[in-house]
């Protein structure tokens, strides 16, 4: 019995000196040393024609902490005299201390930043390194003078639980693109997530808020309306109540913006839906009722002549529940409250049509039968 309580305290014993020695083992950091960056490029001129070609490229050496550390890297892109306030930030792989940007790359980051189109603008450039929770050590600052050119507007497709279609990318709903601008009132659901894709499929194009943490490829929005919150790594969630919104996208290159604002009717689902127009003589008190799918669907076929011209009424007179043409006259398929819409024209040829409502989602549609 003694000898196993003296193998036992020999083991405690043991044990003690091999923690002592682990603590002692502890890696101490030193102070790091400075950053450096450089540019092979002061001046760009960039242009569409030759997006592929490489445009800069820029060498670096991070700080030294005087042991092997992992540290996250970044280049941070701004205009000139702005303090890095609002800076593009673009990760750089761990280890790497070189990267090259192709035109149409760094055309993008430059755009990012805030820089106009076809205009010659001061950016600065800088490294910026961070090391778990300690500050972030900044490099020497690089200046370019960049001139980038406009890209196409993009299109924008909504998908998510908070939407009229859910997460089905193949039935995304395109918003009304005029210009730099894209628009659509259509409801959307308390609480729940939203982004926007580039085409009804999941890739290549996403869009969400530019927040630390949303995956690189989805980041865009600079500013958003106070009922929208980023939802990472890839969303947006709606925090407003439930109901018919208004949806604003600037694409503006300066502006990348989305506001969401309550829509002047707030019914998507009334019971009854009507049609009045050169169909019958726009006598609202005779409008015509569609018949009702159920979930804010609605559907008629008739006969459209030439230079028809038709709204939508949720009562046969003339009262709120109005819906016509987005903004003003035309045929764009896509549905405007009352306040903001026009008739729809249609330039029938006497044959029969199917006229589709989807008041949730905020479109219609005249289709040949």
């Amino acid at each position: 019995m003694k000898n196993l309580f003296k193998i036992f305290t020999l083991l405690v014993l043991g044990f003690l000196v091999i923690s002592c020695e682990k603590d002692e083992d502890k890696v101490v950091l030193g102070n790091p040393s400075a950053s450096t960056l450089t540019s092979d490029k002061s001046s760009l001129v960039l242009t569409k024609d030759n997006e592929a070609q490489n445009a800069v490229t820029f060498n670096w050496k991070a700080p030294d902490y005087g042991v092997a550390v992992a540290q996250k890297n970044q280049l941070q892109i701004a205009i000139k005299g702005t303090n890095f306030a609002s800076p593009k930030n673009v990760d750089l792989n761990d280890g790497d201390i070189k990267a090259t940007y192709t035109v149409a790359e760094f055309n993008s980051y430059a755009l990012d930043a805030g820089l106009a189109p076809n205009v010659a603008t001061d950016i600065e450039v800088r490294l910026s390194s961070k090391l778990g929770n300690y500050e972030a050590i900044n490099s020497n600052v690089v200046t370019i003078k960049v001139t980038p050119y406009m890209t196409a507007y993009p299109s924008f497709y909504i998908v998510g639980e908070a939407s009229a279609v859910g997460w089905n990318a193949n039935v995304a709903q395109m918003l009304y693109k005029k210009d730099n601008f894209s628009t659509i009132y259509t409801y959307l659901e308390n609480g729940k997530a939203f982004r926007f894709l580039g085409q009804q499929d999941w890739g290549p194009a996403n869009y969400s808020l530019d927040v630390t943490g949303m995956n690189n490829g989805n980041k865009y929005f600079k500013t958003w309306s106070t009922n929208l919150a980023p939802s990472t790594p890839e969303n947006i969630q709606f925090n407003g109540a439930t109901g018919m919104y208004k949806i604003v996208i600037d694409a503006d290159a300066t502006v990348k913006s989305i506001t969401v604002s309550a829509s002047p009717i707030n019914n998507w689902n009334p019971a009854n839906l009507y049609i009045v127009g050169t169909v019958n003589g726009w006598n609202a008190g005779t409008a015509i009722p569609m018949t009702n799918l159920g979930n804010g669907k609605f559907e008629y076929t008739t006969t459209l002549p030439a230079a028809s011209e038709f709204k939508f009424l949720g009562q046969q007179s003339w009262g709120d529940l109005d819906w016509g043409n987005i903004t003003t006259d035309g045929n764009t398929g896509f549905i405007g409250p009352k306040g903001s819409n026009g008739n729809i024209k249609f330039d029938g040829t006497g044959g029969s049509y199917k006229i589709s409502v989807d008041l949730k989602l905020g479109t219609y549609k005249i289709q040949p039968l």
